[in-house]
């Protein structure tokens, strides 16, 4: 099985200002691997990151545009099952730039939007250069629009663009959700729970994915 999730990492606030403004708090339970539903950890570069599992957005663009109003966040969003990837740069309430890689479009699908980190070229040009080297190796046929379907990874094969929004995202703020936090403890990432102390568990669900997804 692939993975699937995004994160959201912030630079300039705190911690508790963040979690407090978004509305949740820290459980004290703490994971190697992000695998709740929503986890935290402050990185040792200053990002302070957000993982949230099997879902497609950490937060709604309009949180985001209220969070980043004095700030900078970058998002990304991974789904290996059908090679979709996606990041997008946020500072001063506004979304920036965006980059995202749909394999259901074509292998060689990639859009882009805004003023792209200076690293981007870079980046883009040596991954497309691999993916024409593989796709002169390994030709692929192209159906005709009735004929398309939703493809899983492994009958896509090698898909290096894929790769250039995770790159992206990584190389600004140091983070791959494929990779260990750098410089971090065993356990970098605590659970993360909204902030309802006089609600129970259950109850307190629909309103986590709320505060979430909402705006």
């Amino acid at each position: 099985m692939g993975y699937s999730g995004s994160w959201l990492a912030i630079k300039g606030k705190t911690p508790q200002t963040i979690l407090d403004e978004l509305g949740f708090c820290t459980t004290g339970e703490r994971q190697e691997i992000p695998e709740a539903p929503l986890s935290a950890a402050s990185m040792p570069n200053g990002w302070f990151l957000m993982v949230s599992d099997h879902t497609e957005h950490v937060v709604s663009d309009s949180v985001l545009e209220r969070l980043t109003a004095d700030c900078e966040a970058v998002t990304c969003f991974v789904e290996e099952h059908v090679m979709f990837s996606s990041a997008a740069g946020w500072k001063n309430g506004l979304r920036c730039w965006s980059v995202s890689h749909d394999a259901q479009q074509g292998v060689d699908h990639l859009q882009t939007e805004g003023d792209l980190p200076a690293s981007f070229t870079a980046i883009r040009d040596r991954l497309l250069s691999k993916q024409k080297e593989e796709n002169t190796r390994k030709p692929r046929t192209r159906r005709p629009p009735f004929l398309r379907r939703v493809v899983s990874a492994e009958e896509i094969g090698c898909d290096y663009l894929f790769d250039i929004p995770v790159e992206l995202a990584g190389h600004v703020t140091g983070y791959r959700y494929d990779q260990d936090v750098p410089g971090a403890t065993r356990e970098p990432f605590e659970v993360l729970a909204p902030l309802s102390p006089n609600t129970s568990a259950q109850q307190q669900r629909p309103s986590f994915w709320r505060r979430v997804f909402g705006g």
